[in-house]
């Protein structure tokens, strides 16, 4: 009896654990699928800016859709993309004039903030992100955690006559993937959203939509004067298998 009772107990224990955990993690889930009513809303998130036309300012609209303030403060980072994909960011708030720099937006109120491009561009176009970075305001009720968001908008700066030539490169099919690498000859960024992507493996060829495209890389930016290496995966792009004969990939849209 006594091992009886003690099983029962620990079954009992170890019940009630486990609900618990259910429990938080219901709890944690709701509160995450909470979070998006809460959040602010930032137009446009891309810009481009052309100094040598006269457009070197624009605005950035921030609406706070929240029943409490939102302190905002903005800042510009200058953004690089490598050859596989990877960006970093470096402060560059000394190309750019933010005003408000900081903002405290009422509830249900907008706030529109001005940036002004006062750099030296040489002639190829640059990439910057404007940071949008919530403040957390420290709180004594309830549980002490506290969500923030950011957001990014992306802004190109573009030389005179910005034109951005891709082409593709060194196409071949390497541990089941294909793999070619998009060469930017050209002034200015460029970019395979809504580019769509045909490659031929010996006989078989394929047919890749913008929409299907998208769906299997991350970073769709070339900068110019510079490539970027990319790979597909061949099972998911509809072939694999041994290839016999030559390996084409071509851009249906932007190749020169």
């Amino acid at each position: 009896m006594g091992r009886t009772a003690t099983a029962i107990q620990q079954a009992a224990s170890q019940q009630r654990a486990w609900t618990a955990l259910v429990a938080l993690v219901i709890a944690a889930l709701l509160m995450v699928w909470a979070l998006p009513a809460q959040a602010y809303e930032v137009t446009p998130m891309r810009l481009f800016l052309q100094p040598d036309r006269g457009q070197s300012s624009a605005t950035i609209s921030i609406n706070n859709v929240r029943e409490e303030a939102l302190p905002i403060e903005i800042e510009v980072f200058r953004r690089t993309v490598a050859a596989d994909g990877e960006q970093t960011f470096e402060p560059a708030d000394e190309d750019f004039i933010v005003f408000p720099p900081q903002a405290q937006i009422g509830a249900g109120a907008s706030q529109a903030i001005r940036i002004q491009y006062v750099g030296d561009l040489g002639a190829v176009a640059e990439a910057f992100v404007v940071q949008v970075t919530e403040v957390p305001v420290n709180r004594l009720e309830g549980t002490g955690i506290q969500f923030t968001y950011n957001f990014g908008v992306a802004v190109y700066v573009q030389p005179p006559r910005a034109r951005a030539r891709l082409s593709v490169r060194e196409a071949r099919v390497a541990d089941g993937t294909l793999q070619f690498k998009i060469v930017n000859s050209g002034n200015d960024f460029g970019f395979l959203t809504g580019q769509a992507l045909e490659y031929r493996l010996g006989s078989a060829r394929v047919s890749l939509t913008p929409d299907e495209l998208a769906t299997l890389i991350s970073n769709p930016i070339v900068p110019p004067q510079s490539s970027r290496d990319f790979v597909l995966p061949l099972a998911s792009a509809g072939a694999a298998g041994p290839v016999a004969g030559p390996v084409e990939v071509r851009l249906l849209r932007g190749e020169s």
